[in-house]
């Protein structure tokens, strides 16, 4: 079992071992990938039965930003969207009525490997650097890169 501190330095050397440019976030780490970014981040995940803490890392990144909500965007969302083996899509409505589509995947820290990690974080960037262009020309909304 961990705290979120010792979590955070495993995957710092995890991810430098692996991956050029990682940046150091208020939250955590981030990587540049094609159109998008890839955000990891470290959470406290409660206690194990005898008190010790867990951690959960957060592997994400923006697919989409700006978007129009429509009916079609909400059925390809719940459906097509959630048609990937690895990860899931997720809509956020935004306070100005706008949606942020982000696309992630959360593993236990505790456990974390290093092959895993690295798996992870290529398939949350690949994907969503995918998925922006989606989004974007069927349903407009900007990706990461865009101003």
């Amino acid at each position: 079992m961990a705290t979120v501190e010792a979590t955070t330095q495993r995957v710092q050397r995890m991810l430098a071992a692996k991956f050029n440019g990682v940046l150091l976030a208020e939250d955590g780490f981030a990587l540049e990938f094609g159109s998008t970014r890839v955000n990891v981040q470290i959470n406290e995940f409660g206690e194990d039965p005898d008190g010790n803490p867990r951690t959960i890392v957060n592997i994400w990144a923006p697919v989409a930003r700006d978007v129009s909500p429509s009916n079609e965007f909400f059925k390809w969302a719940a459906t097509e969207a959630q048609g990937y083996r690895f990860g899931s899509t997720a809509v956020l409505e935004l306070e100005n009525g706008r949606c942020l589509v982000v696309y992630s995947e959360t593993l236990l820290g505790d456990f974390l490997d290093t092959e895993e990690l690295h798996a992870s974080v290529a398939l949350v960037a690949l994907t969503a650097d995918d998925l922006d262009d989606v989004v974007r020309t069927r349903f407009g909304g900007k990706r990461y890169v865009d101003a």
